[in-house]
């Protein structure tokens, strides 16, 4: 196999720098060339789509960590103080915050 190196020359003056006459080089990637998707496939990685049970583009703990994520507004907000007691924190309907303390305190 050998490589092909294009030369190409400026129609004409231009406004990437380039005046009418002279040379450049296109510089392309090999997924934007027909004809290599064979040789493209032999040497590039393919990831599948991590499940929480199974690594892919990212691991497995990375996705499960992911999708704890909430995107929609926040119903309540959960703390842990110095003592390990978890306490939730969600508001009223006139936007005042309520702290609630959850379970025994001993986590």
């Amino acid at each position: 196999m050998s490589t092909k190196i294009i030369q190409l020359r400026a129609r004409g003056d231009n406004d990437f720098g380039l005046t009418e006459g002279e040379p450049y080089y296109p510089k392309v990637g090999a997924d934007s060339i027909v004809g290599l998707e064979p040789e493209i496939d032999k040497r590039v990685p393919k990831h599948d789509l991590a499940t929480p049970t199974a690594d892919g583009l990212i691991s497995k703990e990375d996705k499960a960590k992911l999708d704890k994520l909430q995107v929609e507004p926040f119903e309540g907000l959960k703390f842990k103080s110095p003592d390990g007691s978890i306490f939730s924190l969600s508001v009223s309907n006139e936007g005042e915050p309520i702290f609630t303390r959850e379970g025994n305190g001993s986590n």
